[in-house]
């Protein structure tokens, strides 16, 4: 079957992408509502970006005809926000921090959600995440006809589970078994990590 994307169904063209384009990994994001609370919901148009500095990015779309997300609202008006990588375990909070809540009442505090406070940070992030990413927004382009929010945040820090790290030669190294990330599939659907492969490049001795 060949698909050409102008001749495919414009409202079905992003439930065929997200089973295919798999695994994707979730950036389960805490912004600030501007009333005292936090908003928290997942995003697995996600990735990291750039390095210098470290930027990543999360693709945001419409609450409804009318309206931004929650998250584009937030981040738009009160640039910090935290970007988390979610762990199997939590599979069941992410899912229902995606329900559609009117703006400014928390998902933290309907679905009790437990979170801590980040020293140096205005904002809490998740007690039970392994990672968490403080970022302040660098930009935000709006792109393709709906359009989505594309957001770019830049890390001023990263915050990381002692428990899921290690040293050698000076450099951090991260078990990904430890974090057990949580990634996202079609529909209904997520996956664990299940067997990691190692393979070292070819122009590589490490």
């Amino acid at each position: 079957m060949l698909i050409h994307s102008d001749q495919y169904p414009k409202d079905q063209m992003y439930f065929l992408m997200i089973q295919l384009v798999i695994p994707r990994p979730i950036a389960w994001v805490l912004s600030d509502n501007g009333n005292g609370t936090q908003n928290i919901a997942p995003f697995s148009f996600f990735n990291g970006i750039a390095s210098n500095p470290p930027i990543i990015m999360i693709s945001v779309g419409w609450k409804n005809e009318a309206t931004h997300k929650d998250t584009w609202v937030n981040i738009s008006e009160r640039k910090n926000f935290v970007v988390h990588i979610p762990s199997a375990s939590q599979v069941q909070d992410v899912n229902k921090s995606s329900t559609v809540l009117p703006h400014g009442v928390s998902e933290i505090d309907t679905f009790h959600i437990p979170v801590e406070r980040q020293e140096g940070w205005p904002l809490p992030r998740l007690k039970d995440a392994k990672i968490a990413f403080l970022c302040e927004k660098y930009a935000i382009h709006e792109i393709g006809n709906d359009p989505q929010g594309l957001i770019l945040g830049e890390i001023k820090a990263i915050w990381i589970d002692d428990q899921i790290i290690s040293q050698n030669n000076n450099r951090i190294i991260i078990d990904p078994a430890k974090i057990d990330p949580l990634a996202r599939l079609g529909g209904n659907h997520y996956s664990t990590l299940g067997e990691v492969l190692t393979v070292k490049r070819p122009d590589k001795e490490t």
